[in-house]
């Protein structure tokens, strides 16, 4: 669902409909993305291209008056809204999807989103409102050993983390340390200070971006709002644990990837658990998440392949907008998408009722920036087939009026996220 996000400095102009554009790479070099409409199944990143990374979408207010020339950082998001609209007018209004959930309309286990088997060479055969496993971390290239020289990429090795569960949730605010509301401290354990569960909590806005010039709204912590968060939790592998236990914790008897997560796990964090931006330690400036379409993408409107095909598989650098909490057997990545730029933000909420026809292909990973951190690998993987945001029924508040543990909670999957 990042894949929409792209920022300023990387947007080029596409070459008709059904075909990818070419634009300069370094070097005067030419490269070939892949927007509009040139979607495959999945679309990998080129394995000899350079990332092409863009961080946390970033749109400054002084970029935007740039642009604008007016000032008042509106007449892009006018335009980009006005162009979804008139190509949504050529399309019938995509279908609900909410018969199709396996799990009850109401109530809080609502929230759990069920998972499917899915063909990994058929994307398209999956249930909307579900999510596949990608254990082996099929259709991701990462930097290789020698990627600093060389620039290749090759597949990942499989994922040190195995997705178990897949919730969402809206809201009124965003909300941090998501897996201790949800599992109250109960889960996971410590490895050699590695947290054996991972929580990722994209949070959402859905709300129109505040002026960036004279919208009010706390300029410290930033823009807030209702929103949906996603929350993929995922169990260390019992091939990383291994690997850790062996090592007694000495990252030198570590592989690459194995000792640069050790790191990035055991930077410290406040008193409270938390670690905000800007981040002090650098081993918490490197983690990436990349998100691909698999399968989708030709029934959407024209400026809506565009917008999304521009930052199709590219690998996003979440550091700014990055909160990261320890507790425990329990880390944390808090994605907070209502501190992107304007821009990206409202192309995010005009594109996302269009993600129920999507399936897609979402990998994080840590980036690898010395010869002694790579190659890289994914830390965990799996696919989502068409997430509508619009069926989003659970609150976020209706978690925390209820009791702890499996009591409380029994259609969290307990037994699987140790």
């Amino acid at each position: 669902m990042l894949c929409c996000l792209k920022s300023d400095a990387d947007k080029g102009e596409g070459k008709g409909k059904g075909s990818p554009h070419v634009k300069a790479g370094k070097k005067g070099r030419a490269k070939v993305d892949n927007a509009p409409g040139a979607f495959g199944s999945p679309v990998p990143m080129s394995p000899t291209s350079d990332d092409d990374e863009f961080h946390d979408a970033e749109d400054s207010l002084e970029t935007l008056a740039d642009h604008v020339g007016s000032g008042d950082g509106t007449a892009l998001e006018k335009s980009f809204s006005a162009a979804v609209r008139d190509a949504a007018s050529e399309v019938t209004l995509l279908e609900g999807r909410a018969s199709e959930r396996d799990t009850k309309s109401v109530g809080p286990e609502s929230c759990v989103i069920p998972q499917h088997d899915i063909p990994f060479a058929d994307p398209a055969s999956g249930k909307a409102l579900s999510w596949s496993a990608n254990k082996s971390g099929e259709g991701f290239r990462l930097r290789g050993k020698n990627y600093l020289r060389d620039k290749k990429k090759f597949p990942s090795l499989a994922p040190l983390f195995d997705v178990v569960q897949v919730l969402a949730l809206r809201s009124d605010t965003k909300t941090l340390d998501i897996g201790t509301l949800l599992y109250d401290n109960q889960v996971g354990e410590l490895i050699h200070g590695c947290p054996t569960v991972y929580v990722a909590n994209l949070m959402l806005p859905d709300y129109p971006p505040p002026n960036p010039v004279f919208g009010k709204y706390d300029r410290k912590v930033g823009p807030d709002g209702k929103g949906q968060h996603i929350i993929v939790v995922a169990s260390m592998s019992h091939e990383t644990r291994e690997i850790l236990k062996k090592s007694d914790g000495d990252t030198k008897k570590m592989s690459p990837e194995i000792a640069l997560m050790s790191s990035h796990f055991n930077a410290a964090c406040d008193a409270r658990g938390l670690d905000a931006p800007p981040h002090a330690n650098s081993a918490r400036h490197v983690t990436k998440m990349v998100c691909m379409v698999a399968a989708g993408a030709e029934a959407l409107p024209w400026a809506v392949r565009v917008a999304i095909g521009q930052g199709n598989g590219k690998p996003f650098m979440v550091n700014k907008t990055g909160f990261f909490t320890k507790h425990g057997g329990v880390f944390e990545c808090g994605v907070n998408a209502h501190n992107f730029g304007p821009v990206a933000t409202n192309g995010l909420r005009n594109c996302h009722g269009y993600f129920k026809k999507l399936t897609l292909d979402i990998g994080v990973t840590l980036q690898g920036n010395t010869e002694t951190e790579l190659p890289e690998r994914l830390l965990f993987a799996f696919r989502a087939v068409k997430p509508d945001l619009d069926a989003i029924k659970t609150h976020v508040d209706d978690i925390r009026n209820l009791t702890t543990g499996k009591t409380g909670k029994p259609w969290l999957d307990w037994d699987a996220v140790r």
